[in-house]
C-alpha cells in the first residue's frame, strides 16, 4: 500500500487564504502516475488549474520565500532567462498563483515573486 507523505497547510495571519501542498509517493513519480491538476475554490469560484513540471517547481521554490528572477533560475538550474522560463511566469501570474512584491512597480530593483496572498 502507498502512503503519500503528509500534507502542508500555509496561511497567512488575517487567514485570507489557504495553500496546501499535498506531496506524492516517491514510488509514484517514478511510475509517471503523477497529476498535474489542482482544484480548488478561489474568490468563492471553483477552478481548475493545470500546471506543467517547471511551473510547479516555481511554485515549489516559492513556497520557501520571495525570490528574484536570477534566484528562481539558479533554483531550477537554468543559465539564462529562456522564452518558456518567460512564459511560465506569466501564466502563473496570469492564474493568479503568483505575484510581485512590488505590484506597482515591476521594474523596481528589489523586485521578487512571491506566492499570491
Amino acid at each position: 500500500m502507498y502512503r503519500s507523505p503528509e500534507p502542508k497547510f500555509e496561511t497567512d495571519n488575517e487567514r485570507s487564504y489557504f495553500l496546501a501542498v499535498l506531496p506524492v509517493h516517491p514510488d509514484m513519480e517514478k511510475k509517471g502516475q503523477v497529476g498535474g491538476h489542482a482544484k480548488g475554490q478561489v474568490g468563492g469560484h471553483a477552478m481548475e488549474i493545470s500546471l506543467n513540471d517547471t511551473e510547479k517547481a516555481i511554485l515549489e521554490i516559492l513556497e520557501e520565500g520571495p525570490c528574484s528572477t536570477s534566484e528562481l533560475l539558479e533554483n531550477l538550474g537554468l543559465e539564462s532567462r529562456t522564452g518558456a522560463f518567460r512564459r511560465n511566469i506569466k501564466n502563473l501570474m496570469e492564474k493568479g498563483l503568483i505575484e510581485y512584491v512590488y505590484p506597482d512597480n515591476p521594474k523596481h530593483p528589489d523586485q521578487k515573486y512571491r506566492l499570491s496572498t
